[in-house]
């Protein structure tokens, strides 16, 4: 016989992860695995599994259609980005993770994707290099007293840096960025200074109480002006060079 040793984990949910049509979600997932390389399956059924393959190289995304994963394996936190939600993606989700050909073990989520019609799915804005820009997303009733953010996407970096508001009614600087929650109008507004070419798309979003990120409104910034700040920065520099020669 072989001996197996249980430990039955009591007070566990089954947990439920809100998201809206057209946006996306980051869901946070941590487990405590010793063994160097288990292999992580995320599935909706038993055919549709997005599998995880760990390397000793750096923690980095993985893509597959809709699905990135971000493994960090020193931190034991694997984290799941579902993008372009509809309604036909609510269901049971699970993420397996195979320790070894005989031990494998598993959680389970609930998706659940409504279509809500406060919320603009994305905004188009357009602003000069090195101005500012307003922002403004409206976020459903039901996430008054969650945290707000906006999040910078670069590249295949999906949240590259992330500034949140705790509290309603009062201003958050965290460097190029300010942001505003007024809860009784169910609107987060902000301010983009020093823009450049990098600041092409940011997402406006809410995180929830159970630690997951709900992506909703899509902020397109296009960048105009672009070779006239260039030319000034590059004159500012020739003129600071002389001078100082």
């Amino acid at each position: 016989y072989t001996e197996v040793n249980l430990k039955v984990l009591t007070g566990q949910q089954i947990r439920t992860v809100r998201g809206y049509s057209g946006g996306n979600v980051i869901i946070n997932y941590k487990y405590e695995i010793k063994e160097e390389n288990p292999v992580i399956d995320v599935c909706k059924t038993a055919d549709q599994c997005f599998t995880v393959i760990n390397t000793n190289r750096r923690a980095e995304w993985k893509h597959d259609r809709r699905f990135s994963v971000y493994n960090d394996r020193s931190a034991g936190l694997l984290l799941l980005f579902i993008r372009d939600l509809n309604e036909n993606n609510s269901g049971k989700y699970k993420i397996i993770v195979k320790v070894s050909e005989d031990y494998s073990f598993f959680s389970e989520f609930n998706l659940d994707i409504k279509k809500e019609d406060c919320c603009v799915k994305s905004i188009s804005l357009s602003a000069s290099a090195g101005g500012s820009v307003n922002i403004s997303c409206k976020y459903p009733q039901s996430h008054i007293h969650d945290v707000k953010f906006l999040c910078w996407r670069s590249g295949a970096d999906l949240c590259a840096k992330e500034t949140s508001v705790k509290e309603s009614r009062r201003w958050r600087d965290e460097g190029k960025i300010r942001l505003y929650d007024d809860r009784e109008q169910q609107l987060l507004t902000g301010s983009i200074s020093h823009v450049t070419e990098e600041d092409s798309e940011y997402w406006c979003g809410v995180q929830s109480d159970q630690g997951h990120k709900i992506f909703i409104t899509r902020v397109l910034i296009s960048i105009t002006g672009t070779d006239d700040f260039l030319s000034d920065v590059c004159l500012a520099s020739c003129c600071l060079n002389v001078e100082i020669e």
